[in-house]
């Protein structure tokens, strides 16, 4: 999956390492081995919807259109910010992966109860408080062996609540990544 990475999306997924380099605030895109692992556990989600929330300038959606297009599924990713949005189907046109990732401007929070069996959900929206909710929402979606990861959990306003949760939930066994503001990883038992 990783070596068959396209000339064209290789360009645009430098371009926005760069400039995520420049500019870590108004971009907000996840690092690349972050980026690798995404597409690695989307790879191992069982069939079913493929969504993101929160897309910023679409860099996590390029890692994950390359399983969302080895699965045969169509990725939705959602942003509440229209200049993100725009930019974000500029980049995924530009990377050739428009035929497995659609873009929508929106609340993430909706689009979260828009779908019954999600397979796989990356979430990484503002106020990152929020993703308690988006915990509360999408954990009951999830499919059996399904995943939901949830960056920057580990600022103080979040991580309390959030991993208390998610460590103490039933339904999900979970780990916390020590990428640079913590990745929440659930797996749907």
């Amino acid at each position: 999956m990783f070596h068959d990475i396209s000339a064209n999306m290789q360009q645009v997924m430098h371009a926005l390492e760069e400039q995520t380099v420049r500019d870590q605030r108004s971009l907000r895109s996840v690092a690349v081995d972050m980026g690798r692992c995404l597409s690695l556990l989307a790879m191992s989600a069982p069939q079913g919807a493929f969504l993101e929330l929160g897309s910023s300038g679409g860099y996590s959606s390029l890692w994950l259109s390359l399983a969302a297009r080895a699965k045969g599924v169509t990725l939705t990713t959602v942003d509440l910010d229209e200049n993100k949005v725009a930019l974000a189907r500029e980049n995924i046109s530009l990377a050739g992966a428009g035929d497995s990732v659609e873009v929508f401007h929106g609340n993430a929070l909706d689009y979260a109860t828009r779908f019954k069996d999600i397979a796989f959900c990356f979430s990484d929206i503002e106020p990152p408080e929020a993703n308690a909710e988006v915990y509360e929402q999408v954990v009951p979606r999830l499919m059996s062996g399904g995943w939901l990861v949830i960056d920057n959990v580990t600022s103080p306003r979040v991580q309390t609540a959030l991993l208390n949760r998610a460590h103490n939930d039933a339904r999900v066994d979970c780990v916390l990544l020590p990428f640079p503001k913590g990745d929440l990883v659930c797996r749907k038992i």
